[in-house]
């Protein structure tokens, strides 16, 4: 095993069937790749099918922008030091014309329901348990429901991804 190979093996397109055989078909039509974390949540397709469905409809650009929703996931990974999602996330926001400055500096972001979307990141990966009623009114004031969902949708999904990718030595490939 080398120091970027997972825990467990990577599954190929050859040994799916059905809906995931048909999830790693679109990626490497699309991209001609499939993603390192797929290849190992292939190992079971009925939780690969069944996150994959969700990470795909929460990161959608439906009802908040697919911007903020990867600002979102980026400073989830960050907290989370997943370096496998903090890569993914990086180059994802490049791609949608953010820049690598403006990540680093990503708690001076001048829209305000950027801001107040990334606190609230912060705080339900920190302590999910205990955010303040202070800033669940201030979401309610800013976000409709349907967003609010939404975002702790992403903020959920991408803590679980950095835990699967983390705990299944699920880094980057060397450079």
């Amino acid at each position: 095993m080398t120091p970027t190979e997972p825990v467990v093996g990577r599954v190929s397109c050859d040994d799916l069937h059905g809906d995931a055989k048909k999830i790693f078909e679109d990626f490497l039509e699309s991209s001609g790749k499939v993603p390192k974390w797929l290849q190992v949540m292939g190992n079971c397709e009925d939780t690969m099918v069944g996150f994959f469905s969700l990470f795909k409809s929460v990161m959608d650009d439906a009802p908040a922008p697919s911007a903020l929703k990867w600002k979102v996931a980026y400073v989830v990974s960050d907290i989370n030091k997943c370096e496998f999602c903090i890569g993914a996330t990086q180059s994802k926001l490049t791609g949608l014309g953010i820049s690598d400055e403006d990540l680093q500096d990503i708690d001076k972001v001048e829209d305000p329901k950027e801001a107040l979307a990334i606190e609230y990141a912060k705080a339900t990966t920190e302590h999910a348990y205990s955010v303040s009623p202070e800033l669940t009114q201030k979401m309610q004031e800013t976000f409709s429901d349907e967003e609010i969902v939404e975002i702790t949708a992403v903020i959920g999904t991408f803590n679980f991804l950095n835990r699967f990718n983390d705990a299944l030595r699920i880094l980057p490939e060397a450079k």
